[in-house]
């Protein structure tokens, strides 16, 4: 046989590869470490099993999770290396915020900027750079911002305005990720991209965040091919995905913008804008992070992500809560009675201390997730004990905000839009333990203060300034249907719509 097998290349080669196949197959079903998990046995033998669920049913996956939960129970194997739980309980352990916690690098790849912080895989260096940025995303530095933010709510007031009595709808979510852009912009780089000054609120922006996140997905299994994506030629790109242009537009005009900065930064010192505030990557250039953490490469991923992940999710969080509002007008009243009393130019401070509105906001952000996409993270020291089980270390084990947000022993009614659930102080702290849109943990998101002010002061702004009248738009325009890393609603929606009356 093996004298047969010589002779012949191929048949040899079909062999080995059989061989090889086989024996995957052998240690996934009985020898990995995680084998004994509850799952399916498909999704244990193959990372296609996912690549189906999110590629060809177009971001199914998490919702398929859900259902293998229901079958196998609060644990459940989704693939080869990964476990996935369902219990609100366990969310702070995993998202530990003492102990060390990784990424996972066949999470992370596909994202393709291995230098960003929000990428970064080793609990360590995450903390190190961690550490320099969180003051500049503080309370009280926001605070030092609000005249800012406040400047840009106006202009965006202003910009909508243009529109009243015209009969033009205008899905709202474009000017608002026009503010979120031109807010994440001006306070990072200390000079915003301007984005509220252009006439059509240039909607191809905010398609392209949301184009970018459905990339992922088909990317993820296959992702070793990405250097030679990376490698073909921009235009060739562009050609086979229409829209890519304006992508690698954007790329081009973060590296550009980081190297005037690292130029000037080197010849004169940090730049102060205008309103004596230093920008955020002057502040990383004055630090005392190695020099590696301060190239120009990545300094230039990091500006990427914070753009991209600070304008979508807020501007989507906003839309929600215009639309819920006026959809349900009594719920509307009540918002505008309780600021009534705050006059023409109420500050931060006073609105934080507003019940029903704080309650409309995380309520909000509820509904709107963040990103609906599971998290995972590896236990890299030491074993995790879940239950009757026990997670070896090094293990990726992943939770879910979207199943999260839904789980009706939490919040019952979840798909309600309910602000009362948040009004009742004892209440709202026991249910911000759950509200995870901007996870938890040493890792959680770094822009939260910021989300949460740009919220407080567009929705009070907005409805004091503006009567919007909801055009044909229904729930289905807010209703999550697919989880392709951000939430995405029914694909022929044309989005949360007004007329400015």
């Amino acid at each position: 046989m093996l004298t047969l097998l010589l002779q012949h290349p191929c048949a040899l080669a079909a062999a080995a590869v059989s061989v090889y196949l086989a024996a995957i197959a052998i240690y996934r079903l009985y020898l990995s470490p995680i084998a004994h998990f509850p799952g399916p046995r498909l999704a244990a033998l193959t990372v296609f099993y996912e690549f189906y669920w999110e590629a060809v049913r177009n971001g199914q996956f998490t919702f398929h999770i859900g259902e293998l939960h229901k079958k196998y129970g609060s644990i459940v194997r989704i693939s080869p290396t990964e476990l996935h739980v369902n219990d609100p309980e366990f969310y702070e352990v995993l998202y530990s915020r003492d102990s060390p916690r990784n990424k996972y690098p066949y999470y992370q790849r596909t994202f393709n900027a291995p230098y960003a912080l929000i990428t970064c895989e080793d609990h360590f260096r995450h903390r190190l750079l961690r550490s320099q940025l969180n003051p500049f995303f503080s309370v009280a530095r926001i605070r030092q911002l609000e005249p800012t933010l406040k400047a840009l709510v106006d202009k965006l007031c202003r910009r909508l305005e243009e529109l009243k009595s015209t009969g033009k709808p205008i899905a709202i979510e474009y000017p608002l990720t026009c503010y979120t852009t031109d807010v994440i912009t001006d306070y990072t780089m200390g000079d915003g991209y301007h984005y509220l000054d252009e006439p059509d609120f240039i909607p191809q922006w905010q398609h392209m965040l949301c184009g970018t996140a459905k990339t992922l997905v088909f990317v993820r299994p296959v992702a070793f091919l990405l250097p030679l994506l990376v490698a073909m030629p921009e235009t060739l790109t562009a050609w086979l995905n229409p829209g890519m242009e304006l992508f690698f537009a954007f790329q081009h005009r973060c590296r550009t913008r980081i190297a005037e900065i690292a130029k000037r930064h080197r010849q004169y010192g940090p730049l102060e804008t205008k309103d004596g505030r230093q920008n955020l990557f002057d502040n990383v250039l004055s630090s005392s992070l190695p020099e590696q953490e301060k190239s120009e490469a990545r300094l230039a991923q990091d500006m990427q992500v914070f753009v991209s992940a600070g304008a979508e999710t807020t501007a989507k969080a906003m839309s929600y809560i215009l639309f819920y509002l006026h959809n349900e007008p009594a719920l509307l009243q009540r918002l505008k009675d309780e600021l009534a009393p705050l006059g023409e130019d109420p500050g931060l401070i006073e609105l934080e201390q507003l019940p029903f509105l704080t309650g409309v906001m995380l309520e909000g952000l509820r509904l709107s997730y963040g990103v609906t996409a599971r998290l995972p993270r590896i236990a890299p020291y030491n074993a995790l004990a879940y239950k009757d089980w026990t997670i070896p270390p090094g293990t990726p084990v992943s939770m879910s905000c979207l199943l999260m947000h839904h789980d009706e022993s939490v919040f019952p009614d979840s798909y309600r839009f309910n602000p009362e659930r948040w009004v009742e102080p004892a209440e709202r702290k026991r249910l911000e333990k759950y509200m995870v849109a901007f996870s938890r943990g040493s890792r959680m998101c770094i822009g939260m203060q910021l989300a949460r002010s740009e919220i407080l002061l567009v929705i009070s702004t907005l409805l004091r300034r503006i009567n919007f009248e909801l055009y044909e738009t229904t729930i289905e325009d807010v209703r999550v249907a697919h989880d392709i890393f951000i939430p995405f609603v029914k694909m022929d929606s044309k989005g949360v719509r007004f007329l400015i009356k």
